[in-house]
């Protein structure tokens, strides 16, 4: 093999579903994205290994680091998000997550490529901010990697996503008993009715970020809140104006003045905190029933 033959595999996010990849070895021809799971049928064992150990998939990771506390997401897996005391615990959870949301993706039906063990996290965009990323109602700010526009597959897979974090919610919260959802577990913030309420309306809040006006009316009870909001949610994604698939926004509407400064948002930041913030939600619903559980 001549030593001076190179070849590059770089392959793009497949829908926000497997991270991006970035590989180089030496070979004679060039690769397509859909011959990557089947190397091992014309590569020779050693340049596998070689591409196994020395070009592992890099997976992108964007840290919000403040005072205190550091959040970490990769961007092409939405619901990643982590917290960390310092940039280095965070980037350490991050490997976790991933681990964690590929696992949801099975449980969901679906059959990841991607070998976790196989994965390099690397730093991939930083901003430094003066609050605590870690505390609840923190600013959102716009990273560099949400500017791009989207697309049309993108807002099909981000309303997939939502349905499998729905449905995660609602097997954990139907069941419950008014007692469990009024229930204010010492040192938390909210109860687990006020954390549904908050997620069904937050949800109707991220839509509003793109200048698009919705009625403020909430069905009183929580369920019906979750529901309605939802449906808007889904409305507005699948018919969302292509005008509004790129471009900054800086919405003037129900805006909190402390957060000003990071009042800028795309399409993508909307998709992507549409998955994260229920998902980052539901896990705290989990915490709070298993508080709940245990002072019984």
């Amino acid at each position: 093999m001549a030593s001076g033959n190179r070849f590059k595999l770089r392959f793009e996010p497949s829908v926000l579903c497997e991270p991006r990849i970035r590989l180089e070895a030496t070979y004679t021809r060039r690769l397509q994205p859909s011959y990557l799971l089947n190397l091992k049928n014309f590569l020779p064992s050693e340049l596998l290994e070689t591409i196994r150990v020395a070009y592992q998939v890099k997976i992108f990771v964007c840290l919000e680091v403040g005072l205190g506390g550091t959040g970490a997401f990769v961007p092409d897996c939405p619901g990643s998000w982590v917290f960390g005391r310092t940039p280095r615990s965070a980037l350490k959870k991050v490997r976790a997550a991933l681990v964690e949301w590929h696992g949801w993706l099975r449980r969901h039906g679906e059959r990841p490529h991607i070998k976790v063990d196989e994965i390099e996290v690397v730093e991939d965009e930083i901003l430094r901010v003066t609050y605590n990323p870690v505390e609840a109602g923190k600013p959102e700010p716009l990273f560099w990697s949400e500017v791009l526009p989207i697309s049309g597959k993108e807002i099909e897979r981000t309303i997939q996503l939502m349905n499998y974090s729905r449905s995660d919610l609602l097997k954990l919260v139907s069941a419950l008993d008014e007692e469990v959802l009024d229930w204010q577990p010492p040192e938390k913030p909210r109860t687990i009715r006020n954390c549904l309420k908050h997620i069904g309306i937050v949800e109707w809040w991220y839509i509003t970020r793109l200048d698009i006006d919705l009625p403020e009316e909430f069905p009183e009870d929580v369920f019906e809140l979750l529901h309605s909001t939802r449906e808007v949610a889904l409305h507005n994604l699948q018919n969302l104006p292509e005008e509004k698939w790129s471009g900054v926004f800086q919405p003037k509407k129900y805006v909190d003045p402390e957060a000003i400064v990071c009042n800028l948002w795309t399409a993508r930041k909307m998709l992507r905190r549409l998955v994260d913030h229920e998902r980052l939600h539901t896990r705290y619903i989990e915490k709070i029933l298993k508080m709940n559980q245990n002072r019984e």
